[in-house]
């Protein structure tokens, strides 16, 4: 058979986007060439509050959101049909959403009683939400009303927005990302990966999903576990060869982003950042699918476009297939991989994540398995690296003090001078610490030694603070042998200058690394430009979903679906990454830990490790 690819949810063609949503300052999206507003449910909302906002007939509304009916969840999108709206109803009334009321403006001629009737709610409740209504209503006056109460549709319509898992948190004045995440105890680039929030966005009254379960979710899956008379990994976990494999791969192609996907990429046109990110992942793994093929790997691939649309994204995994596959890449998206992840615990799916994420959301699946190494798993590496390799040196780590860098410094902290312990030989018995104001000419003498090598260790990724170290580190006298280690993302830094990193003998942990003098590269390179007719693209997806299909794809052809118990005996080194699978730090998921240290020698990076 060979390997059958199937294109599923997106064509290669689109129409561009009406501006008549613009006015109404809503997205708007295309479905099976049907225009739509795109609303973000918020605590409280109702579908008939939804439907009067926007003017449009609730069974338009719920037909054109089948699952809707069954009730809305905090942070679903609803499909708002542009053909359905009633435009002069639209015109004649100002109507907003606030959580759980209305927002009504009133017009010229309207009353409490009127709107009562019109909204199917009591006049007393009207006087009660809006107490300076008693007295009379002014044109242009702002009412609450309250949705949940009204008598005005069927009750299943009237049903406030409920909370499935997550938290949910409305910003109050001065609050920002970061004292919101330490007030929920997650990490500010959780709350920005899951709200597409930057600190400077933050308004009072805007609504945050909390990447945290709420507790009645967590009562309700503690139940769904002691139910099962069988644990997931005595049904999956068994050598289950088969003819042929059914893979999906989940890439955010985002192609109603894209004007015309075939004509850019004719006339060599710039792409939206994570189309090109996905096609190159795609070329990438076809690369691989075609050796294997040559191998006698026989596979059926479908591709499906998913990427932050947490509705498509649902629509995906209840497609009739998607519970048959045996294997799943992607997606690239934290908010989208929950979704997913749920439903491949269900269908007992190995769920193959490209991109490393926090465990605060997906450490219940059994079936998931992190590709790309962890910050956590990285630190972990770095701290018994120098601990092994400097413990007679002189070691200090230097400290941000910036609270984003915070989860590192602990972790760095804890795991050395942990690994510090074991050593008879050592000259301190823990980690010493030193502020920027310490990297001083003046007083360098108070901390640098001339006996020894001082291995100074920065555990932040922060552009600012990382290139003021190296400018003040390089003002030092030379007579100091210095010794730097720093972070994966230290690679990118382009504005650090090359002198610094090769008179520091800078060395980074990173979890990938290519290597252009590599076989493997060379004959990759040859492959893709073949095929393709065109260079990979500097992200690296190109790159990981080479190494990913082969990876897994050899594993299921050695061993069928019982691949994981054989973990150590699947080591392979690709041509970007490295993989040695074992469990995560919670003891569920799989993580790959294998880690690059990368030392800048004669101007180039070197693997040293």
């Amino acid at each position: 058979m060979g390997i059958a690819i199937r294109f599923l949810g997106f064509v290669l063609l689109w129409c561009g986007f009406s501006h008549y949503a613009d006015a109404q300052d809503y997205p708007e999206r295309t479905v099976d060439g049907e225009e739509y507003f795109v609303y973000r449910v918020e605590p409280g909302n109702t579908l008939f509050a939804i439907a009067r906002t926007f003017a449009v007939d609730v069974s338009d509304l719920s037909e054109a959101n089948p699952d809707a009916v069954d009730g809305l969840s905090i942070g679903d999108e609803v499909l708002v049909p542009i053909s359905a709206i009633n435009k002069r109803q639209a015109r004649k009334t100002d109507v907003d959403i606030d959580g759980e009321f209305l927002l009504h403006t009133v017009q010229r001629k309207e009353t409490l009683f009127t709107l009562a009737k019109k909204y199917g709610v009591e006049v007393d409740q009207l006087v009660e939400l809006n107490p300076e209504a008693e007295s009379g209503l002014k044109k242009g006056a702002v009412l609450r009303i309250p949705m949940a109460n009204s008598t005005a549709t069927d009750e299943r319509y009237a049903e406030p927005a409920r909370n499935d898992s997550f938290l949910v948190h409305q910003v109050v004045k001065s609050q920002t990302l970061y004292s919101i995440s330490k007030e929920y105890n997650v990490s500010v680039d959780s709350l920005q990966s899951f709200n597409n929030a930057s600190v400077s966005e933050l308004n009072p009254g805007d609504w945050l999903v909390v990447p945290k379960y709420t507790e009645d979710f967590l009562a309700q899956k503690k139940a769904e576990a002691l139910t099962e008379k069988k644990s997931a990994y005595t049904e999956k976990y068994r050598d289950e060869m088969k003819d042929v494999y059914k893979i999906g791969i989940m890439l955010p192609f985002e192609l109603s982003l894209n004007d015309s996907l075939q004509k850019n990429l004719k006339k060599g046109k710039n792409l939206y950042v994570l189309t090109e990110i996905a096609l190159d992942y795609y070329r990438g793994a076809q690369v691989a699918l075609d050796s294997l093929k040559k191998k006698g790997f026989n596979a059926e691939v479908f591709v499906y476009d998913v990427g932050e649309d947490l509705v498509r994204c649902r629509e995906t995994v209840k497609r009739p297939e998607f519970s048959e596959l045996d294997l799943i890449f992607g997606p690239l998206h934290k908010s989208s991989l929950a979704i997913v992840s749920d439903a491949s615990k269900k269908s007992q799916a190995y769920l193959i994540s490209p991109n490393s994420f926090a465990n605060e959301v997906f450490e219940d699946n059994p079936y998931l398995v992190r590709a790309t190494t962890s910050e956590e798993t990285m630190m972990r590496y770095l701290s018994n690296y120098i601990a092994i390799h400097h413990q007679d040196h002189n070691v200090y780590m230097v400290n941000s003090e910036g609270p984003m860098d915070w989860p590192y410094r602990k972790l760095f902290k804890e795991n050395y001078n942990s690994a510090i312990g074991s050593f008879p030989n050592k000259i301190h018995d823990s980690i010493r610490s030193i502020t920027a104001d310490f990297i001083t000419p003046a007083r360098a003498s108070e901390w640098l030694r001339k006996d020894t090598v001082n291995v100074l260790v920065v555990p932040s990724n922060q552009l600012a603070f990382v290139s003021d170290f190296m400018t003040r580190l390089s003002r030092l006298d030379e007579e100091y042998t210095i010794r730097v280690y720093g972070l994966d993302n230290w690679v990118k830094y382009e504005n650090i200058e090359s002198t610094y990193k090769n008179r520091f003998g800078l060395r980074v942990v990173v979890p990938q690394f290519l290597n252009h003098d590599d076989e493997q590269v060379i004959h990759f390179l040859e492959e893709y430009r073949n095929r393709f007719g065109m260079e990979p693209t500097s992200h690296g997806y190109g790159y990981l979903g080479f190494d990913l299909m082969m990876y897994f794809g050899t594993a299921l052809m050695s061993h069928g679906t019982g691949f994981p118990i054989k973990f150590n005996e699947l080591e392979m080194d690709g041509v970007y990454a490295n993989f040695r699978f074992g469990k995560s730090t919670t003891g569920k998921e799989f993580e790959n830990k294998s880690v690059f240290i990368l030392e800048y020698d004669d101007f180039e990076l070197k693997r040293i490790n």
